[in-house]
Parts: C-alpha cells; sequence; structure tokens
C-alpha cells in the first residue's frame, strides 16, 4: 500500500505559504483603500485634479443650465452667463446658506475657465503646499503672471460688479500685446459698462 502520507514539514510549508498569498491579498486590500482614500489632488497630481474639476462644471454646466461647454474660447462667455445667474440666485440666498455653495462651484467654474485658459496660453496649476491655493502660471509670459479663475468665480458670484466679469478678466490674460488682436476691441467695449470712479 502506497499511501501518501504528509510529513508535519511539508504541512507547515502549505501553511506558510497560504498566510503569506492572505498577508499579501490584505496588504494589497489596504493600500488600494489608502490609495482611493488619499485626495484626488494627491493620487493626480494638481493638473489632474483641475482637468477632473473641469469636467465636473461641463456635467454641472448641462445638468442645471442645458449648456454645454466644449472648451473653446467662446464657451468662457457661456460660463459667464452662468455666474450671472449664480450671482442672482445667490442674492435672493439667505444668508446661512451662502457660505459653501458659491466656494465650491466657483471652483469648479475657476478649473474649466483655467482649462480654457490653458487651450490657448503656455500654462500650468501651480499648488502652493503651505496655504494649498491654486493658481494659474502662465510660463512663457516674461513674468510668469500667475491668475486665480477661481477667486473671479467666487467673485462674479458674491459681488457681482462689472469688473468681476469672467469673460472681460479671461480676454485680458489671453490678449496679445499687438493692437491688432481683435480682444481688445472687446476689452474696449466691455470696460465702457463700468462704472464712472
Amino acid at each position: 500500500m502506497n499511501e501518501a502520507v504528509s510529513s508535519p514539514k511539508s504541512n507547515l510549508k502549505i501553511y506558510f505559504t497560504l498566510l503569506l498569498v492572505l498577508l499579501g491579498f490584505v496588504s494589497c486590500v489596504q493600500l488600494s483603500h489608502y490609495y482611493v482614500s488619499l485626495p484626488e489632488i494627491q493620487r493626480l497630481g494638481v493638473s489632474g485634479h483641475m482637468k477632473n474639476k473641469a469636467d465636473e462644471a461641463v456635467r454641472l454646466a448641462f445638468d442645471l443650465y442645458k449648456i454645454e461647454l466644449d472648451y473653446s474660447e467662446e464657451s468662457v462667455k457661456d460660463v459667464e452667463q452662468i455666474l450671472a445667474l449664480s450671482h442672482e440666485r445667490y442674492l435672493q440666498d439667505p444668508e446661512p446658506k451662502r457660505n459653501i455653495t458659491p466656494a465650491a462651484r466657483a471652483y469648479l467654474w475657476g478649473a474649466y475657465v483655467g482649462e480654457v485658459i490653458k487651450s490657448v496660453k503656455k500654462s500650468e496649476w501651480k499648488l502652493d503646499p503651505e496655504t494649498e491655493a491654486i493658481t494659474l502660471q502662465l510660463t512663457e509670459e516674461a513674468q510668469q503672471p500667475e491668475f486665480m479663475p477661481m477667486k473671479w468665480c467666487y467673485l462674479r458670484i458674491t459681488e457681482g460688479k462689472p469688473q468681476d466679469n469672467v469673460w472681460f478678466k479671461y480676454l485680458l490674460v489671453t490678449s496679445d500685446s499687438s493692437p491688432s488682436d481683435p480682444k481688445h476691441e472687446e476689452i474696449r467695449k466691455i470696460r465702457e459698462q463700468f462704472p464712472e470712479k
């Protein structure tokens, strides 16, 4: 009779192998949970995070306003229209409700405007680790100026002054210095709407 009898040593090897496989599986699950629970900005980087927020703005524009944003320069006018409506709604909201919604929405709309600027002017998103402020920096300009499209949108919603017009600010940032740039005429027309000082 040739019955296979397993030795205690071979059983120990099998148990040890199963234990290692189980520990490896548990570690993978824990790491994937850690990765998923990391803030999106850490997982994707600031550029990936802002692109995701811009895509959220596209969905929000369609869901709430039936406006299709397509990342074209002209679509920034649509964002300005949405912000004007948001300002009117903001003024009608009671005080306690005003605090978080404008900031959250301004973040999305600003991400979208920033992504459109990036498609026209060489620029990149920057994160200040100390303040956690995100800015858009024009990388081919001599001074490499930084802008805050999210702040533009927040001021447009909460203040609503003519000079808070996001289309106007977009034109200022993306226009060329040459006088023949057609954006200069549009900038002049918008400036005429500003109140006299």
